[in-house]
């Protein structure tokens, strides 16, 4: 009797030891499937110039002429994987603000035909057209800041190995060198 309840149990792990199987193969499928699909929408954006909009990932950004560029008037909410956030980790916020990058990520975050900003790009552009939030950012130990309180943008310029040029925006603008694995806002502008 001892013999047929070992069996038995033994039957059972192997049971169970193969659904997880399954469900892993399962799992890694659909995310593998997810990421193939956000890229794909992400090479596969359109830009209409007359109704000033750029569609990408199922999302419809406004868009702006400032400073002798387009710029999205929205953040960037473009799924990336690697190193992307939702303010508080809360995917409602990914609606509400946007996502959150860090410098790497950002500079990979535009969709073809579109980039990152440099420095000079933002200074030249008027901050009321381009519908700033006060949307906080994230530090590198993962902690949020400053949610309500003031907006911080990425931008293409490095500073050193470690820092980039970010945007602070609260009640001016002010243009600083900031670790590279802070996560902060993206705007995209058109490429010329």
């Amino acid at each position: 009797m001892a013999a047929s309840r070992n069996g038995g149990a033994q039957n059972n792990l192997k049971e169970i030891e193969h659904m997880k199987f399954k469900f892993v193969a399962v799992l890694a499928l659909f995310i593998t499937a997810i990421a193939f699909t956000a890229c794909e929408k992400v090479e596969n954006c359109h830009y209409d110039g007359s109704a000033k909009t750029l569609k990408c990932q199922g999302q419809t950004y406004s868009t702006v002429e400032t400073g002798d560029r387009v710029w999205m008037a929205e953040n960037a909410n473009l799924l990336n994987f690697d190193s992307s956030y939702c303010y508080g980790n809360n995917l409602d916020n990914c609606k509400k603000y946007g996502r959150l990058y860090d410098w790497k990520s950002a500079k990979e975050a535009c969709p073809t035909g579109w980039e990152l900003p440099k420095q000079s790009d933002f200074e030249k552009a008027d901050f009321k057209a381009l519908n700033i939030g006060k949307d906080g950012f994230r530090y590198y130990d993962g902690k949020f800041a400053d949610e309500n309180v003031s907006a911080s943008f990425w931008t293409a310029d490095e500073f050193d190995d470690s820092r980039a040029v970010m945007v602070r925006v609260q009640d001016k603008v002010t243009y600083e060198h900031y670790n590279k694995t802070i996560a902060a806002s993206v705007r995209c502008v058109k490429a010329k």
